[in-house]
């Protein structure tokens, strides 16, 4: 089993406590943490800054490796004092005391390749590094620079995902690249030549892609759910398979602040569980010395799956969620997750329905769904929920270890009622 690293993306809160003990149950060895984007802009360095990672974890847990993301293109390497001013940021960053153990992560070109070994050499002179890790794009295998890189880096971490753009003329007539497929599998196979250490990253996130009629890219949405596009009359789909689905837009509108138009399309795309495993059994079988996730869910990013879902993947294990359902003091419909698998819904699935069922009317009140996505009478009921013996609660995730609620009062006793709950087509089992 390989184990597995995460990098965290963007972010600036702590980490709970609930996630910091969800590393430490799958033995998560590193988290690679982002702290900064630094580039050449407007004539001048110019570092964004996102926040110093959190303090090493009490009583043990993954080691935090800051991140560095230099911005693409040769100017991060080949305009004045690129690494100097680096390091000068990074001790004023820390205090005059900057970490011993870095990873950058630049696209860098082929061609610039010995340029960045001689960068790496100096930054880590400079710094007194003791670990410096970069990050990879797949084809750097195929170059005869990577010898000289892999004597100054402690490790690299090739990235298998990305690796080509959607031709349009395929994307017209409904095919794209998948976000992990055969050709992500043959390039970790070409790895196996490197001498230096290295990691495989790995995709752990979805992605809404919206291209002209064309085929030819518009971008990716920055800001979208399963739930939007669920509760969108906006588009049709136009196919579905496993970790992809289309939609043709067919009037004009706004999905999450994205403007849409009438022909334009949309892939919703992930990874999926049979590509993840045959990707991890190419790492395993070519070298690597561990998997390195992107991301680790969190604030602002649509991840894919949980790190227990990916160590019981990982494992081999068999992908089924534990569910436990309860009504609180609150009068809340309460269910939980107990894994070892998430329940959540692929590309083009509809959200998952849980249905209540009551031996007699009136046990149900008018409330919000609360964290639910929607609260309605089941579709084969024509009553309101208060008359109801049938409701039907929907949602499109619960991760291991987390529970979804409905508001408080949905069904403030129980004294004298049958209670059954369903998921999706499952057979209906009473209450706790």
């Amino acid at each position: 089993m390989s184990e597995s690293s995460f990098w965290v993306w963007h972010r600036s809160s702590d980490l709970s406590d609930g996630e910091i003990a969800a590393l430490r149950s799958v033995a998560a060895p590193r988290l690679y943490w982002q702290i900064a984007e630094f580039g050449w802009r407007d004539g001048k360095w110019t570092p964004r800054s996102l926040g110093k990672p959190p303090e090493p974890l009490p009583d043990g847990g993954p080691v935090i490796v800051p991140v560095v993301r230099l911005d693409p293109g040769a100017d991060s390497l080949l305009k004045p004092e690129a690494a100097a001013s680096l390091v000068r940021w990074l001790r004023f960053h820390y205090g005059d005391a900057p970490p011993r153990i870095l990873q950058l992560d630049y696209d860098c070109p082929l061609r610039l390749l010995p340029r960045y070994a001689g960068y790496l050499w100096e930054l880590k002179s400079q710094l007194g590094l003791e670990e410096i890790s970069v990050t990879a794009l797949a084809s750097w295998i195929d170059s005869p620079a990577l010898a000289d890189l892999g004597e100054v880096v402690s490790e690299l971490v090739p990235m298998f995902y990305d690796i080509a753009p959607d031709p349009p003329d395929q994307v017209s007539r409904g095919t794209f690249v998948p976000m992990a497929g055969a050709e992500a599998e043959k390039w970790i196979g070409r790895w196996k030549a490197c001498r230096t250490p290295w990691r495989a990253g790995l995709p752990n996130f979805e992605r809404l892609t919206l291209f002209e009629s064309d085929g030819n890219l518009v971008g990716h949405l920055r800001q979208w759910s399963p739930e939007s596009l669920a509760a969108s009359s906006l588009f049709e789909p136009l196919d579905q398979a496993p970790g992809l689905a289309s939609y043709r837009v067919i009037r004009a509108g706004s999905l999450d602040g994205t403007a849409l138009e009438p022909g334009q399309i949309l892939a919703w795309r992930a990874p999926g569980e049979d590509s993840l495993r045959r990707l991890l059994a190419a790492s395993t079988s070519s070298g690597s010395r561990g998997i390195v996730w992107f991301a680790l869910p969190g604030p602002g990013l649509r991840a894919s799956y949980s790190p227990s879902h990916l160590s019981a993947l990982s494992k081999g294990s068999e992908l089924l969620p534990s569910l436990r359902m309860r009504i609180d003091g609150d009068g809340r419909v309460v269910l939980r997750n107990d894994g070892p698998a998430d329940l959540s819904i692929k590309p083009g699935e509809a959200p998952h329905r849980l249905v209540l069922e009551a031996n007699q009317p009136h046990t149900f009140k008018a409330r919000g769904p609360g964290r639910f996505f929607s609260l309605e009478p089941h579709p084969d009921s024509a009553l309101s929920i208060e008359f109801s013996q049938r409701i039907a609660l929907s949602f499109v995730e619960l991760r291991v270890g987390s529970e979804i609620a409905s508001e408080s009062g949905l069904i403030p006793s129980r004294e004298g009622r049958e209670l059954r709950w369903s998921l999706d087509d499952s057979a209906p089992v009473p209450f706790e």
